[in-house]
Parts: C-alpha cells; sequence; structure tokens
C-alpha cells in the first residue's frame, strides 16, 4: 500500500512540475520576465543544474537588470545555447571583466555561419572589448573634489571655470529631426581664437575659427585626424595651446562619447593621432566636457552613467601632473576604481552646485582662496604666518604674470607661424616656438611646486606653534 501512494504521489508531482514548467515557458515566451523569474526560480530549486531553466532565468534576470544574477546562471546554462555568449560578452563588459568578454564574444563569433550579417557587429564588440583590456591596465588614481547631479540641458554653467582658462558657452541642435545634440563653444583667455561643435553632414564636427576685428573668420574643420565619421564634440584646449581634449562616439569609444587627447605638432601642422584618456574618465556610457585647470591643479568631466534621462553627473577632481596609476592585485577593486565606485575624497574645499549663487562663486574666484588644510583657508596672502612661506608664495604670484606673458607671445607666435607665407619667416616662428614651449611648462611645473612649498612651510609653521 505504502508503495502505491509513493508511485501516485510522484505521478502528481510530475504533473505538477510539467504544469509549472509549461506556466513558466508560457510566461517566458509572452515577455512577462518578472512573474517568469518566479517560476523559474521554483523550477531551479528542483533542479538547480537544468540547463534550460538556468539560460531562461539568467535571460529573465537579464530583461530586468539583474546583471550579477544573470551572469551566474548565464555561465551554468551549459553549451545548448550559442545566445548565452552574446549576453555574457555584454554583461562582462559592463561588468568590466573584459578579457572574459573577449572571450564570450570569440564563443559566439564561433557559432555564426560565414556569411552572417552579425559578423561585424560581433568583430566590432570584440575590438571595444580588447580596448577596454587595455585601459584597465592604467587605470589613473584620482581624488575627487566634488560631484553635482544636473541636467544635461544647461550643464555647462556648473563648471565653476577660472577667467584664466578662457570661457565655454553651450546650445543644443536637432540633428535629422531626430536626436538633439549639444553645440560647445570653447573661447581661449586671450579671446582671439574659439574650438566649436557644430553640424557637419549629418555629424558633428569640431571647428576653429580666429576672431578678426569685430568678427570671427569662418569656422573650418580643426582637423582630419579628429573629425570622422562618428560625432566629435565638446572641445576645450589648454593654456598650453597645443592639448585639445574633446569627446567621440567613433570606433575607438568604449561605448557613447568617450574622451580623448591630442596634442597639435608644429612640424607636420596637425594634431597628433588622438588618445583616448581612459578610466575612470570613461566608461562604456557617455563620458565628455574634460575641463583641465593646471594653475590650481583641478579638472571637471561629465558623465551620464548612472544617470536617468535628462541628467549627468558633474566630476571636479584634483589633476595629477605627472599622472599617478592605481596598484593593485585584487581585480575586483580594479574594477570599482575604474567605474568611479571607490575613490579617494580630495581635502579641497568643495562648492555645491545650486548651493551657491554665482554671485558668490565670482567673489570666491576674486579672492583666490589659499587651502591651507581642511580646517584653514586664506582668502589672500597676506593672512600667511610664516615670513618664508608668504615669501614663496607671493614669489609664484610673480611667476605666475610671467607665465601669462609667456604664453601670450606663445600664442602669438604659434598664430603667425600659421599665417606666415615666406618658408625663412616660418623657420624662425618654429624656432620661437620651440624655444618657449620647454620655458612655459617648466615654470608651470615651478609655480605648482613652489606654491606646496610655501603651504607646506605654513603647515609646519602651524603645527609647531
Amino acid at each position: 500500500m505504502k508503495f502505491f501512494l509513493n508511485i501516485v504521489f510522484l505521478f502528481f508531482s510530475l504533473i505538477l512540475v510539467a504544469q509549472s514548467a509549461s506556466e513558466a515557458e508560457a510566461l517566458y515566451n509572452n515577455k512577462q520576465y518578472a512573474k517568469a523569474k518566479v517560476a523559474y526560480e521554483a523550477l531551479l530549486k528542483r533542479k538547480p543544474n537544468d540547463a534550460m531553466n538556468n539560460y531562461r532565468y539568467a535571460r529573465c534576470n537579464y530583461e530586468l537588470k539583474n546583471y550579477d544574477t544573470a551572469i551566474k546562471h548565464f555561465e551554468m546554462a551549459g553549451t545548448r545555447f550559442p545566445l548565452k555568449d552574446l549576453y555574457l560578452g555584454e554583461l562582462y563588459f559592463i561588468d568590466y571583466q573584459f578579457d572574459l568578454s573577449v572571450t564570450a564574444y570569440q564563443n559566439y563569433l564561433t557559432s555564426l555561419e560565414p556569411n552572417d550579417k552579425k559578423m561585424a557587429e560581433i568583430e566590432q564588440l570584440i575590438k571595444k572589448s580588447e580596448l577596454g583590456v587595455k585601459l584597465l591596465n592604467r587605470v589613473e588614481n584620482i581624488s575627487i573634489i566634488d560631484s553635482n547631479i544636473v541636467s544635461k540641458s544647461d550643464f555647462i554653467r556648473f563648471y565653476d571655470l577660472s577667467t584664466d582658462l578662457g570661457s565655454l558657452s553651450q546650445q543644443h541642435i536637432r540633428l535629422n529631426n531626430k536626436t538633439t545634440h549639444d553645440k560647445i563653444s570653447f573661447i581661449t583667455q586671450r579671446g582671439d581664437r574659439q574650438y566649436l561643435s557644430d553640424s557637419v553632414k549629418g555629424n558633428m564636427n569640431i571647428l576653429t575659427s580666429y576672431k578678426l576685428l569685430d568678427e570671427w573668420s569662418p569656422a573650418l574643420s580643426v582637423s582630419p585626424i579628429i573629425n570622422t565619421k562618428a560625432n566629435e564634440s565638446y572641445p576645450f584646449l589648454l593654456l598650453d595651446g597645443i592639448s585639445l581634449f574633446y569627446a567621440s562616439d567613433g570606433e575607438n569609444s568604449l561605448g557613447g562619447y568617450d574622451i580623448f587627447l591630442t596634442k597639435y605638432s608644429s612640424s607636420t601642422k596637425d594634431f597628433l593621432t588622438p588618445e583616448n584618456i581612459g578610466f575612470p574618465f570613461n566608461s562604456p556610457a557617455n563620458d565628455y566636457m574634460m575641463v583641465i585647470d593646471e594653475l590650481h591643479n583641478t579638472g571637471w568631466f561629465a558623465t551620464d552613467r548612472n544617470q536617468t534621462s535628462g541628467k549627468v553627473a558633474i566630476f571636479k577632481f584634483e589633476y595629477n601632473d605627472p599622472k599617478v596609476y592605481f596598484k593593485t592585485e585584487e581585480s575586483l577593486l580594479l574594477q570599482k576604481v575604474a567605474q568611479l565606485k571607490h575613490y579617494k575624497t580630495s581635502k579641497k574645499i568643495k562648492i555645491a552646485a545650486g548651493k551657491i549663487n554665482k554671485s558668490e562663486i565670482e567673489n570666491l574666484k576674486v579672492e583666490k582662496s589659499i587651502i591651507i588644510n581642511d580646517s584653514v583657508i586664506y582668502n589672500s596672502p597676506s593672512q600667511f604666518q610664516q615670513a618664508i612661506a608668504l615669501q614663496l608664495y607671493n614669489e609664484t604670484e610673480q611667476m605666475a604674470n610671467e607665465l601669462r606673458k609667456l604664453k601670450d607671445t606663445l600664442s602669438a607666435a604659434r598664430i603667425a607661424y600659421d599665417n606666415a607665407i615666406a618658408m625663412d619667416e616660418r623657420e624662425k616662428l618654429a624656432i620661437q616656438i620651440r624655444r618657449l614651449e620647454p620655458s612655459f611648462f617648466q615654470l608651470s611645473k615651478d609655480i605648482s611646486n613652489k606654491k606646496k612649498e610655501a603651504i607646506n612651510k605654513e603647515i609646519n609653521f602651524l603645527n609647531h606653534k
């Protein structure tokens, strides 16, 4: 009798399992992923290694953006479902496991027929993953001063630039009556040249023009090396007059806009091959509008990673020259640093956008606050209490004036070089530029080093009072 009851129980259990599997499949096929997820979760409790149930449970979690769970169960789905490698390639990429992403995409590639139209798309995804592997070897270690989430439509106004850097402005343009893009204009500190982004044949390009009396010359493409078939925008020229930051969503981008750096070569009269500046500044999302204030060792960039539609995060950070790279043997920690989920907090003063009005910001710029430590901030050099520290800081102010004059001379020489026709005149100007450039860079570093020395002496004096 007991044997008979066990047979009956097993029979009805099999019927219930069959019904549950059928219901789960119906929910899955109807794309009711939240309900299907619950159904497959129950089935996996009975048969945790079932390939079909693991694959479909992973797919439900993928659609619901539960990416960690999706990865785990795609990995348990065996080799019956080639599409799982396509999903894993994407998920590993999002998780910054770029080496595993390459392998997954390559596995999926082998499942395709040689003439499959998807081949080119997958090869491009492999290329992006390989770029991720390369960039993950050199993750810059930065300190965040401040971060703010603002509206994308007017994010430029939250960049509290010193007038020494030039000026930025933002407008909007609608391309092909579909997508809205930012038109960014950067005018140099002297006001004699601008770099701007605008539509050219349906794509955003970076253009440049010169100030001619009361008007600007016609804007021309800055370089075919910079402007591609993709979109290029968000230009910013450093004070050295040759280093240009911009953003591109082309093939050397991880995804969306990435920030690139290139330098103008006086020997070729063109820009050098642009370099993707890597992590943590770039990501699979859109990252753009890098601005660097070398005189105050400060930088800004914007990103829409982890943001809702219409919002961007602006990060203000300490600029390192030379760059400092993050060193660790822990791959998970490295990934978090690259994703900007783990970072140092700067000791510099924080000014939260939206909590201080424009006039107050301008007053702070005029006063040129001098940050001594976490609790001591001077509004003018006269507040220094240590004589040698005051002397050193006053010397940096004099050196800054020399740097501005040198920058003006260098900028004028470059413009004269671009406009010169006679070869002997161009050669004289080239010699002058090559002579001035090292002096400019060295003086910039000397100012930074002397300012640090002055502050360190003041800190030491205050600590021993």
